[in-house]
């Protein structure tokens, strides 16, 4: 696999309350893979597909907080195994890297 990356902004939940979440606006840092392998890549060599989390976690690099229109980013309060607890977080992630990575 290919160890260039890109960024995209997103929104992911985290968690504030008991079944309570906040979206929180970062720049995720994503490791790209050539897209003529993404079939392969959410599939397990069994045949079964790999989970939403474990897709994630193999792809997000870094989250980053936005700095206005600077344009700018600097790390976030935020880690990456802290972001993909939440499934949906985790779904976000891939759905997210998925409709961002360069076709070429």
């Amino acid at each position: 696999m290919s160890t260039t990356t890109f960024f995209c902004n997103l929104s992911v939940p985290i968690l504030v309350g008991e079944d309570r979440y906040k979206y929180v606006p970062i720049v995720g840092v994503f490791r790209s893979i050539p897209f003529d392998q993404v079939n392969e890549w959410v599939m397990h060599p069994d045949g079964s597909p790999r989970s939403d989390r474990e897709l994630a976690a193999e792809v997000l690099v870094e989250i980053r907080k936005p700095l206005g229109s600077s344009g700018r980013t600097a790390p976030h309060a935020f880690d990456v195994e802290g972001i993909l607890q939440l499934d949906r977080a985790a779904a976000i992630v891939v759905s997210t890297f998925l409709a961002a990575l360069p076709r070429v």
